[in-house]
């Protein structure tokens, strides 16, 4: 229907597409046509636009579908329309092909790219560049370095924007391309020197000498294009970055761009200047005389580029952006309503006292207009502002509280108190006004955690008020009209007024007796314990309870105990010794993660409870010790984290510890008895291995397991050795069969004669990263000196992980390794598309501890997925390659 608008996310109208509505299949029949005799480019350029459209918007295609018009789409290489063929290209290049049928079609790629048509070489090129898979890049290396130095710019840019997306697949090759990228910098195209020099840049990325001569190089010979010289800015940052005071050559460049005829080299060279790390109040004044000059721009993103730069830049020096206080107060009105935030937020920081008031008033006219975002934004600078000039308390804090009780959303609010709980703390006398102030957020506060804790607060800090009874009424009406967790937060808070202020306690015990008929068993279990607490007139019980703190977070607390009745020890528990960490899954992250770590398992609660190394073997060797047999194995290098052997819900539920030894593994098998009704007796596990060398020396078992109780048995096994005296890391699949008798248990008492029983289990496995111990104190610098002095004793592969994502890729090879990471290397950076980790671990060979380095490169490509380049370095060449097989 022609003429009809629709509106657009920022309510403007907008016309609506000519392909709105198109059907799958009906594209598909009209894709014939590219078998027709005769071509019409027209009819076949419309229906792969439409194709494209049905792509772009995230319609699935069938692999038959999408073969069969991969293929009909090659036959239109034979028509010579020239907006057509760029059509083709644009379409083999989205159409998510099978790797093997795109290979079909680099002949045709070929003849294109070594034709006389540039624009067909330019396409061919780019197009060839996204299915080519890199084993065969080498074949097309010297027609890609022709291109690189061809006349055409387009060819030129095609080839040069080829090869660093070829680099991102793994392709060494391109490493050999520098000197006719290096050359296509003086190619008067700006197109073309940005391209080489990005590829240039990632070439040299791994190498910090060779940026660092490369900036030095260009900055004396720049290149003209405006936006490669932006990027040699960036490089040219990073390099000051890195160095102790910026250098004097690097430093000049960036001032001398602060003069360039291009707003956008401007900007960058300023913004560049202020980030620095190393640099002082001195260097950074002409930086920030750019950046006032663009506040009085009519461009409004370049009045907002300057503004949020300077924005950061007060956080540093703000004596130095204090000049631009006129400025940045004529952007308070500016019709661009982060524009003006982002001016008072910067004008809030400069700290000129005398304009407090005014920019007040200036705020309060737009706060409903300006997103939760800046809104967070504007209470830091208000809080900092407070903080500085506390005589302004009242002001500012009337302004906070008027803000908390507007709308909003939970992290606007969450902001706002935090600010104010920051000021009660620095300004004693802000107390009790942010405390009433609380009180009558509160009344309509719809945020349970946040009405919990305030509720804290005003049970912490109103008994040491002056008036502490105004309190009490807001806090017991959340008891009435609340949730249940915030009911047990206010009857918590109203019993801390009662164990700190003896004349209210009375009153306190009536209002806890009201509550103790509570429906809630949280509510009614904390208003009994408290009432038994205030019961008589001596209040030093109450008062030392609250005074007393735990001894851990309640959930790692948890953790450390069912870690403890885990390990069967038998020793009290202590919390000094006996703590384990806990660490937070990451949303989304979580499910896509394996259910145990190197350094840990899944506890209840969805977090995983982890214990160092060092922590865990103590604790598995004081269990140990208790076992005559097992002394007679040697020194225990590793207690593994547990492994399950059975769901968590089953009526028996099994795990296991895998303990190191010299030349055996003893394998600690936890038995939980589920079964209310049952009594196991003589509980082993019988365990058979795959392979035959593995052999069984000693079985323990548990002599009896009550319901509810968990006992342990052990199993060990020797390792062998073979005639080259060459130990065997592997066990292969370890089947296991937990056996035992039963006897029925009735009124807690076992009845009749046992029977025999078992309960298969999960299989198990001894894998190489069992005998390492993850070593992560390790610096990068004194690693470079390890890996430097083992340059003879190296081995190394690269193969496709078959995954898809960086991250994911990289916490699976360190788990598989059993290696720790160098300074945080585990972490990849968001939208990375390359990563390289250093890893290093002690190896147990041949009662040997020998260290280990690894070097592991990971390359993301949308096609192959990750790919990783692993290099491991021993002092034994035969745990190299062992090590490095076993990453399969």
């Amino acid at each position: 229907m022609e003429g009809v608008k629709t509106k657009g996310e920022d309510g403007e109208a907008v016309e609506p597409s000519p392909y709105d509505g198109i059907q799958k299949n009906a594209v598909l029949h009209e894709a014939k046509c590219f078998n027709d005799k005769q071509i019409s480019a027209r009819t076949c350029s419309e229906v792969l636009t439409k194709i494209m459209y049905l792509i772009i918007q995230g319609e699935e295609f069938s692999p038959s579908e999408i073969s069969k018009v991969f293929f009909s789409v090659t036959k239109l290489f034979n028509s010579r329309d020239v907006h057509l063929r760029r059509m083709v290209y644009l379409s083999l290049k989205n159409l998510p092909a099978d790797p093997e049928e795109a290979m079909m079609v680099v002949n045709c790629l070929a003849k294109d790219m070594t034709g006389k048509t540039d624009l067909y070489r330019a396409n061919a090129i780019r197009v060839l560049a996204k299915i080519l898979h890199p084993s065969m890049i080498g074949s097309f290396e010297r027609f890609m370095k022709q291109a690189i130095i061809d006349k055409d710019p387009y060819v030129v840019s095609a080839a040069l924007l080829a090869g660093n997306h070829m680099l991102k697949s793994g392709a060494d090759s391109i490493k050999r391309w520098s000197s006719e990228v290096q050359e296509a910098l003086n190619n008067p195209s700006p197109m073309v020197q940005l391209h080489a020099l990005l590829l240039l840049f990632k070439l040299k990325q791994y190498d910090p000498l060779a940026i660092s001569k490369l900036a030095s190089n260009l900055a004396r010979a720049p290149p003209k294009g405006p936006l490669a010289q932006v990027l040699l800015i960036r490089c040219i940052a990073s390099v000051i970055r890195r160095q102790p005071q910026p250098d004097r050559e690097l430093l000049k460049f960036l001032q001398d761009l602060l003069h360039d005829k291009s707003f956008t080299v401007m900007y960058e060279a300023a913004r560049t200047i202020c980030a620095l790390p190393n640099i002082n109040r001195t260097q950074v004044i002409s930086a920030i005389g750019v950046l006032q000059e663009f506040l009085s721009s009519p461009v409004a993103a370049q009045r907002f580029a300057a503004v949020r730069t300077l924005s950061k830049v007060v956080l540093r020096f703000p004596i130095a952006v204090a000049p631009c206080s006129v400025d940045l107060e004529h952007l308070i009105n500016d019709s661009n309503r982060n524009v003006a935030t982002i001016a008072i937020t910067t004008l809030l920081r400069t700290g000129v006292e005398q304009n407090v008031d005014r920019l007040m008033k200036s705020i309060a006219g737009f706060m409903t207009d300006t997103s939760d975002e800046f809104k967070i934004v504007l209470i830091d600078a208000i809080k900092s502002l407070c903080l500085k000039f506390k005589h302004r308390h009242k002001t500012l804090l009337a302004f906070l509280s008027a803000s908390l009780r507007e709308e909003g959303g939970k992290e606007y609010k969450r902001a706002i108190m935090n600010a104010i709980l920051e000021i009660i703390e620095k300004i004693p006398e802000t107390k009790e006004t942010g405390l009433e102030q609380f009180c009558e957020f509160i009344e309509d506060c719809e945020f349970p955690k946040l009405s919990m804790k305030i509720l804290d607060l005003l049970g912490t800090e109103g008994p040491k008020t002056k008036h502490p009874g105004r309190y009490i009424r807001f806090i017991f009406n959340r008891v009435i009209l609340e949730t249940a967790s915030v009911r047990s937060a206010a009857v918590t808070a109203l019993a801390r007024f009662g164990a700190h202020v003896p004349e209210l306690t009375p009153s306190i015990r009536v209002l806890l007796s009201r509550c103790a008929a509570d429906d809630d068993d949280e509510v009614r279990d904390r208003a009994v314990l408290f009432l038994h607490l205030l019961q008589g007139k001596d209040l030093s019980l109450a008062q030392e309870f609250f005074k007393s703190d735990a001894p851990a977070e309640p959930k790692r607390l948890t953790a450390s105990l069912e870690a403890f009745l885990q390990s069967k020890m038998e020793v009290p528990f202590d919390v000094k010794k006996h703590l384990v960490e806990v660490i937070e899954e990451k949303k989304k992250v979580a499910d896509e993660k394996s259910d145990s770590k190197a350094n840990g398992t899944k506890s209840r609660g969805g977090a995983v409870t982890a214990t160092k190394p060092e922590a865990r073997n103590e604790m598995y060797k004081e269990l140990l010790n208790k076992y005559p047999y097992f002394s007679t194995l040697g020194k225990l290098f590793k207690s593994c984290a547990p492994v399950e052997l059975t769901e968590s819900e089953t009526e028996y539920v099994v795990s296991c510890v895998k303990h190191i030894y010299k030349e055996h593994v003893v394998l600690q098998f936890n038995v939980t008895n589920n079964m209310e009704d049952q009594l196991l007796e003589n509980v082993t596990v019988e365990i058979e291995t795959e392979d035959p060398d593995w052999a069984e020396e000693k079985v323990i078992a548990a002599e009896s397991i009550a319901f509810g109780t968990t006992g342990v048995c052990f199993v060990c096994i020797s390792r062998p050795i073979d005639d080259s005296k060459r130990e065997n890391f592997a066990s292969g699949t370890i089947t296991n069969v937990l056996k035992f008798l039963v006897k029925d248990v009735e009124d807690g008492v076992a009845q009749g004669v046992a029977t025999e029983d078992e309960y298969t289990l999960e299989d198990l496995e001894v894998v190489e990263s069992d005998f390492m111990q993850a070593v992560t104190t390790i610096r990068t610098m004194d690693f470079k000196k390890q890996w430097d002095s083992l340059s003879n004793v190296q081995a190394g592969k690269k193969f496709s992980l078959g995954l898809d994502d960086l991250q994911s890729a990289v916490d699976a090879v360190i788990d598989l390794l059993g290696m720790g990471a160098c300074e945080s290397m585990n972490e990849v950076a968001e939208n990375a598309r390359s990563h390289g980790v250093f890893m290093v671990g002690k190896f147990l060979s041949s009662g040997k501890v020998l260290p280990v380095l690894c070097k592991a490169g990971f390359m993301l490509d949308q096609r192959h997925g990750v790919t990783l380049k692993i290099a491991i370095r021993c002092p034994d060449a035969n745990i190299s390659k062992l090590l490095t097989n076993s990453v399969r």
